[in-house]
């Protein structure tokens, strides 16, 4: 059976937010709202209490993103080809489905949809922190806290270290530098790599760590991730974790050395679009 959708009315979007709040999407029933106002669309529910929330994945990709879907499991493929259609009517390529387990996959491939990306979620804990002091960077290389201006910079190391799909785009950017933290390195007065990190009640995030291939190796990234977990620590992080994709084990291998460890299996985006269902998907190119 068909899911038919319509973007939800002020008295839909009161029925949303307990759903949209608990998985962290918003921070007020306001905030609901106006990402409402601003574009309908963007927030559908049907006629059975069901409710997405879809947003462009990033500026320079004609990708939407289902940020959120509150349906039974049998409803999924239903509600995944509505919410294609909606993703089509708005002129979009293609839709991912939020994160979900691999072994969840199978409501999604119903749907007509297939694996596009494998990521596994890592783990650390402060009280398995084996040293007191921090790394230094390498000779030549400073770090510092982002400001705005950074911001085309970051973006260039994104365009060198990341494909499409995990490339960041501004308004992330500009995001976790306002409400983030954000320390870039800096070699001969060129960010040649950063990190974004947040805290919140006690757990923290580490969003982004990427240095630019050249200096890959040479302790850029360390010196980037020990800066990021000490003001993590400092904040009152009890433990940090981070997303990563499967297949990229040069990060992996950094992250496991600084105490992460994988937690839980595979998790994977589900999309549309044309190509094999991997048990592989896209990843980072550097």
């Amino acid at each position: 059976m068909n899911a038919v959708l319509h973007p939800a009315s002020t008295e839909e979007l009161q029925a949303v937010w307990p759903a949209a709040r608990a998985c962290g999407l918003f921070a007020s029933p306001r905030e609901l709202e106006a990402f409402a106002a601003e574009a309908p669309w963007r927030v559908q529910v049907s006629g059975r209490g069901e409710a997405a929330v879809l947003s462009r994945w990033r500026d320079h990709l004609g990708i939407c993103a289902v940020r959120g879907l509150w349906c039974s499991e049998r409803r999924v493929p239903a509600m995944m080809r509505a919410c294609h259609a909606v993703a089509r009517a708005q002129g979009f390529t293609d839709l991912v489905s939020p994160v979900i387990t691999l072994e969840g996959a199978e409501p999604y491939r119903s749907a007509g949809m297939r694996v596009a990306h494998r990521i596994v979620t890592m783990r650390a804990d402060k009280s398995g922190r084996d040293r007191e002091e921090t790394l230094a960077p390498p000779p030549g290389v400073a770090l510092r806290r982002a400001r705005a201006d950074d911001i085309p910079a970051l973006m260039a190391v994104d365009l060198r270290c990341f494909d499409d799909f995990w490339r960041s785009d501004e308004p992330c950017a500009r995001r976790y530098v306002e409400d983030g933290r954000v320390v870039v390195a800096i070699k001969e007065g060129v960010v040649i790599g950063y990190t974004q990190c947040t805290a919140e009640k006690g757990e923290g995030m580490l969003g982004r760590l990427a240095v630019v291939p050249p200096e890959q190796g040479g302790g850029v990234g360390a010196a980037l991730l020990d800066d990021a977990l000490e003001y993590l620590w400092r904040s009152g992080a009890a433990a940090v974790s981070l997303c990563t994709q499967e297949e990229n084990m040069r990060s992996r291998s950094l992250y496991e050395r600084a105490g992460f460890r994988q937690v839980g299996g595979v998790s994977v985006f589900m999309a549309f679009g044309s190509g094999p269902d991997a048990d592989g998907g896209e990843g980072k190119r550097g």
